[in-house]
């Protein structure tokens, strides 16, 4: 039985190599309790586990070409979830000593210029969100503004709940793509007057 188990992830894998969308779909059922799970423990947090969910599993429709030599998809699912949530952590976690070191250094002008970036940040990513295609940016902000589960944006809009996670997993991808310049301005800025 486990050898049939085995054949039928093989084929489902060498199908989604191919870039079968509905192969995605049933990888995704299969394994998003698994991830969001693994996540959750790491994080203590819905918000970032559901974002992990949704890039891990864009990371696996990315790199789907590669999915047909892997033996044990369950193991590659679990390292490829590790490695990220652990360098999101690390990243946090750099953010949050920047930031704090920041505050200490001078607190009263740091303050004032945190709103003023802070501010900036709000422009830019609101002309970043105004770029997206008018169902992704409807996502976005329902998901992001309004707060709205996958499946709440799903029956408000008409569409299907796994619609609405491509949809939030493309606009995500997008922004990222978008902001990440002035991310490394704004770092900049701050390693400016941390010294």
């Amino acid at each position: 039985m486990a050898q049939n188990s085995n054949i039928d992830e093989k084929k489902l894998l060498l199908e989604l190599s191919q870039g079968s969308e509905l192969a995605f779909t049933n990888v995704y059922n299969q394994y998003k309790n698994n991830v969001y799970s693994t996540a959750f423990r790491i994080t203590k947090s819905k918000i970032l586990s559901e974002e992990a969910v949704q890039d891990i599993f864009l990371k696996i429709w990315q790199n789907r070409e590669t999915l047909s030599e892997i033996d044990h998809f369950e193991n590659y699912l679990y390292i490829i979830s590790r490695n990220h949530l652990f360098n999101s952590i690390k990243k946090i976690a750099r953010e949050a000593t920047l930031a704090s070191e920041i505050n200490l250094k001078e607190t009263g002008f740091i303050d004032t210029d945190t709103s003023i970036k802070d501010e900036q940040y709000n422009i830019i990513l609101n002309q970043i969100v105004e770029q997206l295609p008018p169902q992704q940016q409807k996502v976005y902000k329902m998901a992001k503004l309004d707060g709205l589960s996958h499946q709440k944006i799903g029956e408000s809009l008409g569409i299907s709940t796994e619609t609405v996670k491509k949809h939030m997993a493309q606009a995500l991808k997008f922004i990222r793509l978008k902001i990440s310049p002035y991310m490394n301005m704004f770092l900049t800025f701050l390693l400016f007057f941390k010294l």
